[in-house]
Parts: C-alpha cells; sequence; structure tokens
C-alpha cells in the first residue's frame, strides 16, 4: 500500500525533485529498512526495496524519508492506512 501511495504521488509530481515522508508506526519496520541486504526472513522489506528502486532512481533527485508515527492519533489518514493494512494481513 505505502509503495503504490507512493507511486502516485510521484506521478503528480512529474519527476520533478521532492522529498517525500512516510510515517510509520512499528520501528522493527523502519529499523529493517535501513539496511539493503538481505536476510532470511525479510521478503517484506525485500520486496519493499525492489519496488522502491524501481519508482526511485538514485540519479533522479526525489528521496523518501520513513519516520516514526505514534500510533493512529491525529494523523490524516493514518487510521485508514490502519485497516487497510489489517485487511491485507487477513488475506
Amino acid at each position: 500500500l505505502a509503495v503504490q501511495l507512493i507511486k502516485e504521488e510521484l506521478e503528480t509530481r512529474r519527476g520533478r525533485p521532492c522529498t517525500m515522508v512516510l510515517g510509520v508506526d512499528n520501528q522493527a519496520a523502519i529499523r529493517a529498512t535501513t539496511s539493503f541486504q538481505s536476510k532470511p526472513g525479510h521478503y517484506l522489506i525485500n520486496t519493499f526495496h525492489d519496488d522502491l528502486r524501481m519508482i526511485l532512481p538514485e540519479d533522479d533527485g526525489r528521496k523518501l524519508t520513513i519516520r516514526w508515527a505514534a500510533g493512529h492519533i491525529g494523523i490524516p489518514g493514518n487510521e485508514e492506512a490502519h485497516v487497510l493494512a489489517k485487511k491485507a494481513a487477513r488475506g
């Protein structure tokens, strides 16, 4: 879901340099995104990295910052993202 939202935002910017911020409420997931070395059981992080490499090539000037977001309190869209993530996890 996050990669799709990033892709849609990038399409609206049409290649202009920008920095986007992705709020994540799971600190373990954030730590896992900092290493591009594949580890057993990290297939979702590997997929995330592969998808980001496709939509954010290193040489195009666009950046993504991943930051911790406290729970689901007061952040527009965060509660909806939580509901969608739970739905996706159930299959």
